[in-house]
């Protein structure tokens, strides 16, 4: 349930009565401006789009004329076809002097293919394809030219071998069979991927077929010749084919052409409006308003071209021609709000200071008290004393919990505090990983040294605890000079066996690299015991009195194996089934079986060396040849 906050209800109720008042003025405002500018839009948006029909229709007017041109030339031997300097002559003058033109072309009867085509960056080259052999690749040449004013620059030569076939290609095979121009969509012409649109036209001469001549404009620069004409801002022109394909657009979104509708981007707002107007009136021509949340009213109008039932959709949204009106509404608004704004300074700047910003803060001091991050809790001095008295307490809670947080796990702790974690008696069956970890020869250490082993247990203990939690364990418990972890409790964590292998290995290593407590402890400087396996894991005691622990032959068998490591003489005992979980089972190096009091069978056990330990070869059938390497692998088979 939302409730609002004091500073809120505080200016709600003075701006109120403020807006009440400003709104009904601006509402009359509103409607005496607007009355008549749909009707104004509207008028705009059809001469807008009749200018660019006009426009679109100019253009592929001229493509159709090209063609023509280069038909009639061929068709009266004014130039041969075969000529190769008059015709590229006559292809490369007539590229020049039509910009939106990317391709005059001829294909010839016998596959050959010439033609003339306009870069993308402002280059102009000749392209002939020769023919070739069933089967065989056809030779390609390229002659590359860069204009220059009043002429142009040959710049070099390119001799490849082409795939492409004209004789294949929809263009040159409809234009053959027809009696006129034909238009074509393609995406493949001479010189690779470049979706265009293509009139081609079938070339006679005396009464027998002589090729095609195609002409093709790119899509792309389809798209800039729309965007280069006189529409308005914020508006949009497309051009569909008769199945409503997008052959052009004003402006590409994010500069890509967009093949259908449906491609835009949904942030292109005017697409949008256009595509639903054009899926509710079909492929006729039609002048509608549309609703568009981003835009608002948005006027979309159809109209057919005199080319393959092609047609012209814009979309012009009511804000570009009325947004001089609109503006001058916002302001009335503005000035309207302002007043108001002015009226409800003072309550809210009191408001703010005096409950708003000190509440916030005490929120936030609870929010961390919450997620246990005590260091975050601070007081913070208020003007009113009710909540300064408040900050002081909550300060003085936090110290309490961050008192209490030493004493138990803090992943225990946290959902505690949470509730997350109900403090009653009960747990449940878990795989767990459990690690045991001491002091070898502590007891006799304690008598000689008396209260000065405080120092070396402590900094045995905090090497320990610094490497369990840096692994992701729980320390569930101190016992003595021994430190029991515990891993997937109580958060789950599927390489929980692994984790506690690179925890012992980090115990170990830390320990050897500080000075021994005494000469005769130098060799084992720790003894660690690992098992995997269920466990019973819980708040374990009474009702008064809990312990958030794991109990069961799995623990007991990790606390057994501490004394199979003094057995063995080494620092790190794994059980089989550690080792197993683990997956490290080839890079460790196997102990025998081990019995173990309580349990009636015995128990494989497994170590891991360390990485400066020399292999000698022999029991672990290890020859002295790779030893080295071996023991290095073993040493390294738990580290990330």
């Amino acid at each position: 349930m939302y409730r609002p906050k004091l500073a809120q209800v505080v200016v709600v109720l003075l701006l109120l009565a403020v807006l009440s008042t400003a709104a009904l003025i601006h509402l009359i405002w509103q409607r005496a401006a607007s009355e008549n500018i749909d009707e104004i839009v509207a008028s705009l948006d059809a001469q807008t789009a009749g200018s660019v029909r006009n426009d679109l229709t100019s253009t592929l007017a001229l493509v159709s004329s090209t063609a023509e041109i280069v038909r009639s030339i061929f068709f009266q031997g004014a130039i041969s076809a075969g000529d190769e300097v008059k015709r590229e002559f006559l292809f490369l003058s007539l590229l020049r002097e039509q910009p939106a033109i990317a391709w005059i072309g001829f294909g010839f009867p016998d596959g050959r293919f010439f033609g003339s085509h306009a870069t993308a960056d402002g280059r102009i080259e000749m392209v002939e394809i020769g023919a070739a052999e069933p089967g065989e690749p056809r030779p390609l040449r390229r002659d590359l030219y860069r204009p220059i004013p009043g002429d142009i620059f040959f710049e070099r030569r390119i001799k490849a071998e082409s795939a492409y076939v004209a004789l294949g290609t929809p263009w040159y095979r409809l234009g053959r069979d027809g009696n006129g121009p034909v238009w074509t969509v393609t995406d493949v012409l001479a010189n690779g991927f470049e979706p265009s649109i293509v009139l081609s036209k079938r070339v006679d001469k005396f009464g027998e077929f002589a090729g095609v001549v195609m002409v093709a404009v790119s899509l792309g620069r389809l798209s800039q010749a729309l965007e280069a004409l006189n529409i308005p801002v914020g508006s949009k022109a497309f051009v569909l084919d008769a199945r409503g394909r997008v052959l052009a657009t004003s402006q590409p979104s994010d500069g890509v052409m967009a093949a259908h509708f449906s491609d835009f981007p949904a942030s292109d707002t005017v697409a949008a409006a256009a595509a639903e107007a054009v899926a509710l009136n079909g492929g006729g021509a039609f002048r509608v308003v549309t609703q568009s949340a981003a835009l608002g009213r948005v006027f979309v109008s159809s109209s057919r071209l005199p080319f393959e039932n092609w047609r012209l959709v814009t979309a012009t949204p009511r804000s570009t021609f009325a947004g001089g009106i609109d503006e001058n509404i916002r302001r009335i608004a503005i000035v309207v709000l302002a007043l108001a704004a002015l009226a409800a300074m003072t309550a809210v700047l009191c408001a703010n200071f005096l409950f708003a910003r000190p509440l916030a803060r005490l929120a936030a001091q609870l929010r961390a008290v919450e997620r246990f991050a005590l260091e975050n809790v601070r007081h913070h001095p208020t003007f009113l004393a009710e909540l300064n008295d408040f900050s002081q307490a909550l300060k003085r809670m936090s110290v309490g919990l961050s008192a209490f947080a030493r004493y138990m796990p803090l992943d225990v702790v946290r959902p505690l505090v949470e509730g997350s974690i109900e403090p009653k008696p009960g747990g449940e069956l878990c795989e767990i990983t459990v690690l045991f970890a001491d002091l070898p020869g502590f007891t006799a250490l304690t008598e000689r040294l008396g209260p000065g082993v405080e120092p070396h247990l402590t900094r045995f203990l905090t090497i320990a605890v610094a490497a369990v939690h840096a692994e992701g364990g729980t320390v569930d418990k101190f016992i003595g000079d021994a430190v029991m972890a515990i891993w997937n409790a109580p958060g789950r964590q599927a390489d929980h066996a692994a984790r506690a292998c690179r925890a012992a290995s980090a115990i170990r290593d830390a320990m050897h690299a500080q000075p021994p407590v005494s000469a005769e402890h130098d060799e084992v400087r720790v003894r660690i015991g690992v098992n995997s396996g269920t466990a019973l894991i819980g708040n374990i005691g009474s009702s008064e009195r809990l312990s958030y622990t794991a109990i069961g032959d799995t623990v007991n068998l990790a606390s057994r194996l501490v004394g199979v490591a003094k057995e063995h003489g080494v620092e790190i005992v794994l059980s089989d089934a550690t080792v197993e979980a683990s997956g490290a089972k080839s890079r460790t190096r196997p102990l025998g079986l081990a019995t173990v009091r309580g349990k009636t069978e015995p128990v494989g056990v497994y170590t891991v060396d360390r990485l400066d330990a020399v292999s000698k070869g022999g029991g672990n059938g290890i020859d002295d040849d790779d030893g080295d390497d071996a023991r290095l692998l073993a040493a390294q088979a738990f580290r990330r």
